[in-house]
């Protein structure tokens, strides 16, 4: 017969192709373990019961400040119940992330060896544009400035992630990242809302003041936990549990608890009774910029 070149290469493909897929697998296979065997058994630093005490006493705080926020939205006048209900979704979904890092959900082990919740991080990326909302609610700014400045918190929230499973100088670009934007929100919380505020009446401007700074401070130490824990290693996944814990308790349930429990500062806010005076025109009404409302009753 008559040889033809094209049909012995065929062949000769057909015959090696069991080979060269073998020989991918392998290589695949050897890859993916140098990838997943970083850490050694002896060296993965996990949570333990230590860490699982401080996440069900978070938990538990979390789901009943959930239900406090809702006994005092059935009593609050419908003008309030956007901050309740605000508040009340912050709590309600750390809840539900509390719940999952305590049942064992959640987590992975980072490149430094150590387990990590992932699952805080998506709970904070709802959360934390949540809070955003109510003190930007609470200085009455334009929709767009504020979400504008809830988009932001969430990038910043993505960078924290990324900089938790990264490895190297990577792991360092991305925490900057990170931290620029975290002070980019704190000059909003403490000069660009706080700038609208200081046009309103005395006791919104004392509540507000309350809120965010205690909003800054919480916040500024999560980068610090983040130095030691995730970063260089000092502090074991136990103690930054407690940290984080506490941190959240004050930056969601004490935060919340101060701004409802302000009767006097949000009654002025809702009631349109919260701007400060100007000088009287001829009609003897406010001037422009307030909300029309006569002199001797503007602290009415």
């Amino acid at each position: 017969s008559t040889f033809r070149p094209c049909a012995a290469e065929s062949l000769t493909m057909h015959l090696a192709r069991p080979f060269l897929v073998s020989l991918a697998l392998i290589l695949l296979n050897a890859c993916y373990v140098d990838a997943v065997e970083v850490c050694k058994v002896a060296d993965l630093r996990l949570v333990t019961q230590t860490g699982e005490f401080f996440l069900a006493v978070t938990f538990l705080v979390m789901g009943v400040s959930t239900v406090g926020y809702v006994l005092l939205a059935f009593k609050a006048i419908h003008e309030k119940r956007k901050f309740h209900f605000a508040l009340c979704f912050v709590t309600a979904i750390a809840t539900f992330s509390y719940y999952a890092m305590l049942s064992g959900q959640g987590w992975l082990i980072t490149p430094a060896c150590r387990q990590m919740f992932y699952v805080r991080y998506i709970e904070w990326m709802a959360t934390t544009p949540l809070l955003m909302l109510v003190l930007g609610m609470l200085a009455e700014a334009d929709i767009a400035y504020i979400l504008a400045v809830m988009g932001g918190s969430s990038m910043m929230i993505f960078g924290g992630l990324m900089a938790t499973i990264s490895s190297g100088h990577i792991k360092w670009l991305w925490f900057t990242i990170s931290l620029g934007l975290f002070l980019a929100l704190v000059f909003v919380m403490l000069r660009g809302f706080k700038a609208m505020v200081e046009q309103k009446h005395p006791a919104v401007l004392e509540l507000y003041t309350k809120v965010s700074t205690l909003t800054a401070i919480s916040w500024a130490l999560y980068p610090a936990v983040f130095i030691f824990s995730e970063g260089t290693g000092d502090w074991s996944p136990n103690f930054e549990i407690m940290l984080l814990s506490v941190l959240d308790i004050l930056s969601k349930v004490a935060f919340g608890y101060i701004l409802l429990l302000n009767h006097e500062g949000l009654d002025r806010l809702v009631s349109g009774k919260g701007q400060v005076p100007l000088a009287p025109t001829a009609d003897g009404h406010a001037g422009p910029g307030t909300l029309g409302v006569p002199m001797e009753r503007s602290y009415a």
